[in-house]
């Protein structure tokens, strides 16, 4: 006749139990996310992974491909992608997201553990930046360094990390895509958001905060305006900047002629720029969302308050409440209308009833 299990010995069987659980789910995610596996064919040549503007703000949406690939506040930031229009909404990756890059059939992001929602009995994901099948599927560790932001240049990933073990300082790295070359490209925070064609835009935080421009092919960097600019983001001709020393007005430098327009005179805390329109959020005693076109007329106020992460595709304007983690908000270009992202929500609410199952 079988013995009973005394209450304590129910507890340790189910901690020892929870713990080989957990060991065989961690095990599993070192496994699915450790594979060199296919070699990643070239980029057309000009290939940069996202807006140089949606880096600046963390990197938390991409458009590829009539595809929206996005870090979901609802889950935690998990990685989900959707249509371009907000439908088929789909979860990829219990990782939480930032710095994504598409390119072709990869999505390459700073996974920086799992979501809240993202159960194992409290496992969390190695933090690393990955390359992954845009279908979810054969993911690769790149490197499990802290990265800040990255940006897909050609056939380079620029990533720029935060001093660790085996740097004594932040810095610049490039890793080709598949993953088995890796330079370094500075000793110091350069910022390679700022991406167009075979160039990187950045300001040289180093020494003077001046605009330069890497050039990817020969490593070279030259100097294009003097002053203090910072999150500088390419458009059309025009690298848009904030004026930190000229009460952070937001500005644009014309690459072909080299004149300078101010474009507000408020203080700008955050922007981004596409599609024709800046959205960009001020600092002070009225803050507010606002946008204009990019000649910086037009200047209409979208909502007040504070808001951040601003990110745009071609179709919608995202952005979050500042003091709201588990928020997500899109509006339509040029219009005073907002709303939350529902289709993003009703997916998470799915995910997340499926691992309560």
């Amino acid at each position: 006749m079988a013995k009973k299990l005394k209450k304590k010995d129910k507890k340790n069987l189910i901690i020892a139990t929870s713990v080989i659980v957990s060991m065989i789910a961690l095990l599993t995610v070192v496994a699915v996310f450790s594979r060199r596996g296919e070699k990643v064919p070239p980029n057309p040549e000009g290939t940069i992974g996202n807006l140089p503007g949606n880096m600046n703000t963390g990197g938390l949406v991409c458009e590829s491909d009539g595809k929206i690939y996005f870090s979901n506040p609802y889950d935690g930031g998990s990685l989900y992608v959707m249509n371009s229009d907000e439908t088929d909404c789909k979860k990829l990756s219990t990782a939480v997201a930032t710095s994504i890059n598409v390119t072709g059939d990869y999505i390459y992001y700073f996974q920086s553990g799992s979501s809240g929602a993202a159960g194992l009995g409290g496992i969390r994901i190695p933090l690393s930046y990955i390359r992954m099948h845009v279908n979810g599927k054969r993911g690769f560790t790149m490197t499990r360094s802290v990265i800040v932001r990255a940006q897909v240049v050609g056939d380079w990933v620029y990533m720029e990390g935060t001093a660790d073990k085996e740097h004594n300082a932040p810095y610049l790295i490039r890793m080709d895509t598949n993953g088995t070359t890796t330079e370094t490209v500075a000793n110091f925070a350069l910022n390679p958001a700022c991406a167009v064609g075979d160039l990187i835009y950045y300001n040289n935080v180093l020494e003077n905060h001046n605009l330069m421009c890497l050039n990817t092919n020969t490593g070279t960097s030259t100097l294009v305006l003097e002053g203090n600019i910072w999150n500088p983001a390419y458009d059309n001709g025009y690298i848009y900047y904030m004026a930190p020393a000229d009460n952070y007005q937001l500005r644009r430098y014309s690459l072909s002629d080299g004149t300078i327009e101010i474009l507000t005179d408020e203080k700008v805390e955050s922007f981004n720029v596409y599609n024709g329109y800046i959205y960009y959020q001020t600092f002070g005693d009225n803050p507010h969302l606002a946008f204009m076109y990019t000649d910086g007329s037009g200047q209409t106020i979208l909502t007040n308050g504070n808001y951040n992460s601003i990110s745009m595709t071609s179709g919608y304007v995202y952005f979050k409440d500042y003091w709201n983690e588990t928020s997500l908000y899109h509006t339509y270009y040029g219009s005073t209308y907002y709303e939350p992202v529902n289709a993003a929500l009703e997916a998470a609410i799915e995910e997340i009833q499926k691992q309560n199952k």
